[in-house]
């Protein structure tokens, strides 16, 4: 019962419309071999490469409103057979946030309810930008679409969206799909559910298989933190939380280990904890400035830096280019 990872899926996708693994992995270094491996993982410009290129094979703007509907509950392993147990899409949820470790995630999110309704912030931790973030997001909200219905067996409606970037030419599949108010160039994503259907029941609820999916579950992403370097733990953890950059103490507490175990463990990795902090700021600084439209000075705050001058000293230190430069060339 494991998981798909989100490139296999694309590549079974896009098999079903005649394109063969080479197409949809052009300028990626990749191949399916690596792909279908237990411990492989995409960066985020691998995954940007794939998405443009099957943008491009398919003549499909929106074809991640598609991909997102062809998405299934077993694609998730067995959390995906945990979320088909549970006793209320509520409880499904829960698992999924519990156990988000087991699916791989290019956006993190935010919830609150208001007005009784359900507010859910979608960020790109993978700074895809452009086209690349216009169809994740798609396939991110269609997607949630398929697994809510599927598991109740009732529709789940989208109530509004509100999105980052311009309207599609044609809007014809936003609102096939959709079928909500849009609003487009907004300042974030945010897609807005009504909170009832939370209450709704699990169509295949068995508490008896829900709490062993779920114990399964356990197991799996206790032996995937065992198994993973503690350096990419710590990376994942500074992307995914974008403007935290916490001190080693900080760091060492939120794992759950002692400060002077964490030393001695990343010694072993041969790195770091502060060549894993500039490392993860020089790529992000990198996506920001190639992906974004944000300013050098909200940048520098994003990474952690109390002045945009401190930020420009350290990007020149990492790339031997001033900000200017680096984002003229990248445009």
């Amino acid at each position: 019962m494991k998981s798909t990872n989100k490139l296999s899926f694309y590549l079974s996708r896009m098999a079903a419309r005649g394109f063969a693994a080479e197409q949809v992995l052009a300028g990626t270094h990749l191949n399916a071999e690596r792909i279908h491996s237990d411990t492989f993982r995409a960066n985020p410009q691998q995954f940007r490469q794939v998405i443009l290129n099957m943008i491009e094979l398919t003549g499909e703007p929106c074809i991640g409103i598609a991909l997102g509907a062809e998405f299934k509950i077993s694609d998730l392993g067995v959390l995906g057979y945990a979320a088909l147990s549970a006793a209320t899409l509520e409880q499904a949820r829960e698992v999924f946030t519990k156990y988000y470790s087991l699916s791989e995630q290019i956006f993190t999110s935010s919830n609150h309810i208001s007005e009784g309704r359900w507010w859910s912030e979608i960020r790109d931790s993978y700074m895809l930008g452009g086209d690349a973030l216009r169809f994740a997001v798609e396939e991110f909200i269609s997607r949630t679409i398929e697994l809510a219905s599927s598991i109740t067996n009732k529709p789940f409606p989208i109530l509004e969206m509100y999105l980052t970037y311009p309207p599609p030419a044609d809007l014809k599949p936003y609102q096939k799909r959709f079928n909500c108010p849009l609003h487009f160039n907004q300042p974030r994503n945010v897609v807005v559910f009504d909170i009832n259907c939370l209450k709704d029941p699990v169509s295949l609820a068995n508490e008896e298989v829900f709490k062993l999916c779920e114990r399964q579950c356990q197991l799996l992403a206790t032996k995937n933190e065992e198994d993973d370097l503690l350096s990419n733990r710590i990376r994942n953890y500074l992307v995914k939380n974008p403007g935290k950059f916490p001190t080693l103490e900080e760091m060492a507490e939120h794992l759950n280990i002692g400060s002077r175990t964490l030393r001695r463990r990343l010694v072993k990795e041969e790195v770091t904890f502060q060549q894993i902090l500039d490392d993860t700021r020089r790529e992000l600084a990198i996506q920001y400035l190639k992906y974004t439209s944000l300013t050098p000075k909200q940048i520098g705050f994003m990474l952690g830096y109390s002045s945009v001058s401190n930020f420009r000293r350290a990007f020149k230190s990492w790339t031997d280019k001033k900000l200017s430069d680096f984002r003229e060339n990248a445009e």
